[in-house]
């Protein structure tokens, strides 16, 4: 018993990793994220507290609010331009820092 409880455990991890491991994937391909740059390197933190995921921070939630609208839990580019123009942080809008290359997530 102890077997399977485990091995459904393991299972469940692994599709979850690849699941919001493609978050990222989607954001850099969607914004020509340059490979090694701070932005790349910042991963889970574009949208969490910290790298390792967990709560999510301003840029997150406004994404998550975005996700519920349309009722999906797979993000598209077509989502992620939904929050080009909003001011995550107060400080200017997201698409501007994105593109000068900053979290628009962290300050």
């Amino acid at each position: 018993m102890k077997r399977i409880v485990l091995a459904f455990g393991l299972a469940t991890c692994g599709v979850l990793a690849y699941a919001l491991g493609s978050f990222g994937s989607v954001f850099n391909t969607t914004y020509k994220v340059a490979p090694g740059s701070p932005l790349e390197q910042a991963k889970c933190s574009i949208c969490h507290l910290n790298v390792r995921g967990g709560k999510l921070n301003p840029y997150g939630l406004d994404l998550q609010k975005v996700m519920k609208a349309a009722n999906t839990k797979k993000l598209t580019a077509d989502l992620l331009h939904k929050t080009d123009n909003l001011a995550s942080l107060q400080a200017g809008k997201n698409i501007d820092r994105i593109k000068a290359g900053k979290n628009p997530g962290i300050p």
